[in-house]
C-alpha cells in the first residue's frame, strides 16, 4: 500500500498536549496511531486512518471498521520503529511524532534509540520531527545540509549518536568541522543569527532540540 499523503503524524500513547496536537493536526497528514495512541485519537474526537503495532495496549476488536489495521507482532523492534519504517516504505516524506513523553523511562529512551538505528541513507530525503511539550526535536542524518530560521536567542541543544564531525553556524558557540560524540557538549546553545546552518560531515545521526 503506497500512501497518497506525503506527510504522516504518528501518535504514540504517552502524554500529549492538546494545544500542540491541534497546532500540528491537518487533514493533509496521514494520521497513524501507534498501538495505545489509538485511544487518544478516539477520545479527542479524531479517527486515525491507520493503527499499527502489536496491540498489547489497545483492544483490536474495538477499532473502528474504517481504520486500516497493521498488526506487527515482532518483538525485535518497538511499535514506533514499526510505524516509522512503514511510513518510509510507503512513500512518506515528512514524519511528525507526538505522544512519546511520560510513561516508562525505558520507553522514553527507546524513542531516541529508534531514531539512532534508522538507515541514514534511506532517511536522507525524509524530514523527521518529534513534538515534545517544551522542544521540537529534529532528526539530522549525515551528509544533508540543514538551514533553520529562528528568533535570536532561541535555545538549542545538539546531540550526536556516534562520533561525528559537525559544522554548526549562526549560534552562540559555532562548530567548524569539529568532533562530537554522544555527550553533553552540544547542550544549551543559542541562535545568534536568524538563520543557522548544520551539517554532519561524518558519523551521525544527530538530534537538534529546538525550544518552543
Amino acid at each position: 500500500m503506497a500512501a497518497s499523503k506525503k506527510c504522516a503524524l504518528l501518535i504514540a500513547a504517552g502524554q500529549i498536549s492538546e494545544i500542540i496536537f491541534k497546532k500540528i493536526y491537518s487533514d493533509n497528514k496521514l494520521l497513524i496511531a501507534i498501538d495505545g495512541g489509538y485511544d487518544y485519537c478516539i477520545n479527542s474526537g479524531f479517527t486515525p486512518e491507520i493503527v499499527i503495532g502489536d496491540f498489547d495496549s489497545v483492544n483490536q476488536s474495538l477499532i473502528k471498521e474504517q481504520v486500516k489495521v497493521i498488526h506487527q507482532i515482532s518483538q525485535e523492534e518497538t511499535d514506533l520503529v514499526k510505524a516509522i519504517n512503514w511510513s518510509i516504505s510507503n512513500g512518506i516524506k515528512e514524519i511528525e511524532i507526538i505522544g512519546v513523553e511520560s510513561g516508562r523511562s525505558d520507553h522514553i529512551l527507546g524513542t531516541y534509540a529508534a531514531l539512532a538505528e534508522l538507515n541514514q541513507e534511506e532517511t536522507s530525503s525524509i524530514k523527521i520531527q518529534i513534538h515534545l511539550n517544551d522542544f521540537i526535536v529534529n532528526y539530522i542524518p549525515r551528509s544533508k545540509h540543514f538551514e533553520f530560521d529562528f528568533d535570536k536567542k532561541t535555545h538549542l541543544s545538539l546531540f550526536c549518536f556516534s562520533k561525528s564531525i559537525v559544522s554548526l553556524t549562526g549560534v552562540e558557540w559555532n562548530l567548524n568541522q569539529e568532533e562530537m560524540s554522544f555527550s553533553t557538549r552540544g547542550i544549551h546553545n543559542y541562535s545568534k543569527e536568524e538563520k543557522i546552518k548544520l551539517f554532519i560531515h561524518n558519523g551521525g545521526p544527530a538530534l537538534l532540540f529546538i525550544r518552543r
